[in-house]
């Protein structure tokens, strides 16, 4: 009786974990001030979109940090001039195995 109790206990505290560890890698945006992202859904993927004011240098872009199950990555958004529209970089996943933007960041250039 005491090990299916045990392993009872560790199986809620695994499944605790589990959901606790995405909620707390969610908050990692870094976009300089003057900046502002969204994200959006795609088809089996994640995006992100990323807006800037006029700042130092010509333009900017976008990094995605992008993740599924246990594979990460990098996503480069292509340049983009200030005043020319927002900066895109999408994680593009599978039917089961569908990406996730884990944070970003703004290269300006």
């Amino acid at each position: 009786m005491r090990r299916k109790l045990a392993v009872l206990a560790v199986t809620v505290f695994s499944l605790f974990g589990l959901s606790v560890v995405p909620a707390a890698a969610a908050g990692g945006d870094f976009a300089p001030p003057g900046c502002f992202g969204e994200r959006y859904g795609t088809l089996f993927g994640q995006g992100v979109s990323v807006s800037c004011f006029p700042g130092e240098g010509y333009g900017y872009r976008v990094l995605a940090h992008c993740a599924n199950g246990s594979a990460f990555w990098f996503v480069a958004g292509d340049f983009v001039p200030y005043g020319f529209g927002p900066a895109t970089a999408e994680c593009a996943g599978a039917l089961l195995v569908p990406a996730r933007v884990v944070t970003y960041q703004v290269d300006e250039i």
